[in-house]
């Protein structure tokens, strides 16, 4: 069985071995109109399929399974899925960045880099170091990841604010270490650090090492892009 299921024939057919007949058909449509979707009834169907699978033949089964689904699927306004698609979007952002640093020229980056005392980068350094900080504020985490993106979803499990990348830059163990040594006076445990003016401010300048700012349209490419959406030759 897939790890994603989508549709009630599969959730309810091959994993429950049930037949989607009338009762089954008018719980659906229950949960649904409570704003529940096909999608993450499925879900929870994958989800808890063993303690279902026991109460298969039991007269509580509706009962039971409304009660899992209740748990573990979001209503289509629950206030979770902004912060399920800011979370998400962050990842992107992750990705988007590292393409943006891998594309930078060799010669660009070998000027760029932070040199360690005792390694110099050969080509294309082994992975990111990346300045992260709750949406909200906090501490800031400064850690080297040949994955960053990766990264970043493991450190928001158990997180309690949505997770954003201040700075990714290039980099290796080597330019962790020197970064932790420049940040020691702020340095509250491990990879934390406190969100001081100094660290705030090194920030600020190494982001313009390794991006460029957004380039502003003209009013003319704005009036353009205005004329194309709306099918005006």
């Amino acid at each position: 069985m897939a790890y994603r299921i989508t549709r009630y024939e599969d959730a309810f057919e091959s994993v429950l071995g049930m037949k989607i007949d009338e009762k089954v058909k008018a719980f659906t449509s229950k949960m649904e109109r409570e704003g529940h979707t096909e999608k993450s009834i499925c879900f929870t169907i994958w989800k808890k399929q063993d303690k279902l699978l026991a109460f298969k033949r039991d007269s509580r089964f509706f009962t039971v399974l409304e009660s899992e689904i209740n748990k573990w699927s979001w209503k289509k306004d629950d206030p979770r899925w902004q912060e399920y698609w800011n979370r998400k979007n962050e990842e992107k952002k992750a990705v988007s960045l590292r393409k943006e640093l891998d594309a930078i020229k060799e010669d660009d980056l070998e000027q760029k880099s932070i040199k360690t005392r005792s390694e110099k980068y050969l080509g294309r350094p082994k992975g990111y170091v990346c300045f992260i900080q709750g949406q909200c504020g906090g501490a800031i985490k400064v850690g080297f990841s040949s994955s960053p993106e990766k990264r970043l979803k493991e450190l928001q499990t158990g997180y309690p604010d949505t997770l954003i990348i201040l700075l990714m830059m290039p980099g290796d163990e080597g330019t962790e270490r020197t970064l932790h040594r420049e940040f020691e006076a702020s340095r509250l445990h491990g990879e934390w650090f406190r969100p001081d003016g100094y660290l705030l401010d090194r920030i600020k300048q190494l982001k313009t090492m390794y991006y460029k700012p957004p380039k502003t349209k003209t009013k003319e490419e704005i009036v353009k892009i205005w004329k194309e959406k709306h099918n005006i030759g």
